[in-house]
């Protein structure tokens, strides 16, 4: 039986959001104590495709959304480790500029940099992508690091699943959320959002701010929609690096069958899901495993979730996949 790589997925390393320094350097040391080693997102694709096994006790890290405490917390940590890993870019928000200080900058004030958990509304609310890395950062992970980068479309964007309004005080809104009204302001009514990728949804009939009917957007006009978006984060991808762009990851982990045709019309060779189990030949491609990571989980339960990922059987077992639900 072929073995299974896990692929681990993060996303905010921060004293402030998600998981905090301590808490990572804590994984990679752990990883490393117990004869894990990293390999590239690439190695793990060829293997699913038939390619070379790597060893066992071989894992992938990658990160989704490139927020500045990646490069600011992340990155130190990751070289400290000898770590490799991949991180996926929502390209509306590349932008220029200088490369700021990490963690390891001498005298640096890490307090004056934007933080992620603003991030979204920074730059969907107020043009400023700031809490995202910037071209410069990029590239030096890649040029500099052997880091990697993979698409995680070009806007990351929800729309409403539902034309049932929420109750006032709810909280069940995804973060693309405000990119569904042109502005979002007090008194709009919501409704239970999901990815725009995985779901024809609901959008308000005009830009009209004091209309907030919705229409229902049909399946064509989601194809052509996540085309252009996949292929716009590729296009921006391969413009940064100058090299192929072969992976992208699904925004909250939803596609369906119509995403998965759209990001192979856009020449992806694959895409990362938030499913859990087996990476191994056979594999879905537009559905590879990860397995989640987020504040609060310690050395045991990284080693529960490592020891059912890596057994084809076990994960077999755990499995969960995030397909929207047919009618």
């Amino acid at each position: 039986m072929k073995w299974s790589v896990p692929i681990l997925c993060y996303r905010n390393i921060s004293p402030v959001c998600g998981i905090t320094p301590e808490e990572f350097r804590t994984h990679l040391e752990w990883l490393a104590a117990h004869g894990w080693h990293s390999i590239p997102l690439d190695q793990v694709i060829d293997y699913i495709k038939g390619g070379a096994e790597p060893p066992q006790l071989s894992y992938a890290l990658t990160f989704d959304d490139c927020y500045l405490d990646n490069w600011v917390h992340a990155a130190p940590i990751l070289r400290e480790y000898g770590v490799k890993a991949s991180f996926g870019c929502v390209t509306a928000y590349l932008h220029d500029g200088p490369r700021r200080p990490d963690a390891t900058t001498p005298g640096a004030d890490l307090r004056e940099l934007p933080v992620g958990r603003d991030a979204w509304e920074r730059a969907i609310e107020h043009n400023d992508p700031t809490a995202f890395m910037n071209r410069a950062e990029l590239r030096a992970l890649v040029s500099e690091e052997g880091h990697s980068l993979f698409g995680h479309t070009h806007t990351h964007q929800a729309c409403f699943r539902s034309d049932k309004p929420l109750a006032a005080g709810a909280d069940s809104l995804q973060s693309g959320t405000r990119g569904i009204y042109l502005e979002m302001r007090d008194g709009q009514p919501m409704f239970p959002s999901g990815s725009a990728y995985a779901h024809n949804g609901f959008w308000p009939t005009s830009n009209d701010l004091l209309d907030t009917s919705l229409v229902a957007r049909t399946t064509s006009e989601r194809i052509e929609f996540c085309l252009n978006e996949f292929t716009l984060c590729r296009e921006r991808l391969e413009e940064l690096l100058g090299q192929p762009s072969r992976a992208m990851s699904w925004p909250w982990g939803e596609y369906d069958s119509v995403a998965i045709e759209a990001a192979l019309l856009a020449g992806y060779e694959v895409a990362l899901s938030m499913d859990c189990g087996a990476n191994q030949p056979g594999t879905p491609l537009f559905a590879l495993r990860r397995v989640k990571m987020q504040g609060g989980v310690g050395v045991r339960e990284l080693n529960r979730r490592l020891c059912i990922a890596k057994n084809p059987l076990l994960a077999g077992l755990f499995r969960k996949i995030y397909r929207v639900p047919r009618g």
